[in-house]
């Protein structure tokens, strides 16, 4: 599995990974408060070369069968089981819920469809261009990892914003897994979304993932600001923190199966 357009060398990711850690290390000061750093459109990020277009993955995963549905329209937003299917996904379950949002008047968006997917808690998606480096040693245990698919994770889902603009997604953490194995480089836990807003541009982006019960995450917060997608999209300090998410235990005893993390998509006009 390889990643053509990022041909940047090591010195050069480390160079400019170690100045964005550096930055989000130090904290905002001035004009960069997060009531601020919020108003701003969500960042943009590439689409990435798994997302579930027709013929694309392993196994063709639909749970609505409806002619003229592609088929990356054609599942739920609960990725954690597949319909007819007995068994779980496997991984840390997690709850993604907020608001589709105007960046320009701060108002609701309703009925934005909202795609999501990603890899497996191994790291592996569903996808047939996904088919290197499929064992490869964990970076700082040494502990072999096999990225796996799971015949009981959905991959993919889609929601749609109701009337107040609300979303919510139920999934698993996606593995990180290895882009150079050389090099040293691996992408970090991740999310990728394409949202369809009436009235407004399509927007691409992905999230990352904080939290002191994220698998990983000691490692994914080291990982994050040498990864190749956030620095090719040429994120800020700012822009990376605004697409890291939190994810804390429920509170509210109804997803207490699972992490829950708030994010409020940014539509520019």
């Amino acid at each position: 599995m390889t990643i053509e357009p990022h041909r940047l060398s090591r010195r050069t990711l480390l160079k400019r990974g170690m100045g964005i850690f550096g930055l989000l290390a130090g904290g905002f000061s001035g004009a960069s408060s997060l009531a601020e750093i919020l108003k701003e459109p969500t960042p943009r990020q590439t689409l990435g070369p798994f997302f579930p277009d027709e013929g694309d993955p392993i196994d063709a995963i639909r749970e609505n069968h409806a002619i003229g549905i592609p088929i990356s329209q054609a599942n739920d937003q609960d990725l954690t089981f597949v319909k007819g299917r007995r068994g779980k996904a496997k991984g840390q379950v997690i709850y993604l819920k907020g608001k589709v949002l105007s960046a320009k008047s701060g108002k609701p968006i309703p009925h934005t469809a909202i795609i999501m997917w990603s890899a497996s808690a191994s790291g592996r998606y569903n996808h047939r261009e996904d088919n290197g480096m499929l064992k490869f040693p964990h970076p700082t245990t040494g502990e072999i990892i096999h990225r796996t698919y799971d015949a009981y994770f959905q991959y993919w889902g889609q929601a749609v914003t109701n009337e107040q603009g609300d979303y919510w997604f139920k999934t698993i953490v996606p593995g990180f897994y290895p882009i150079d194995l050389e090099a040293g480089l691996y992408r970090p836990s991740h999310l990728h979304f394409q949202l369809v807003p009436p009235g407004h541009p399509k927007l691409v982006t992905q999230l990352y993932f904080r939290g002191d019960q994220i698998p990983n995450n000691e490692l994914n917060q080291k990982l994050l600001p040498m990864d190749v997608v956030i620095l090719d999209a040429g994120l800020t300090t700012i822009d990376l923190e605004r697409v890291i998410v939190d994810y804390a235990p429920d509170t509210s005893g109804e997803m207490s199966d699972g992490l829950v993390g708030r994010y409020d998509f940014m539509v520019p006009n």
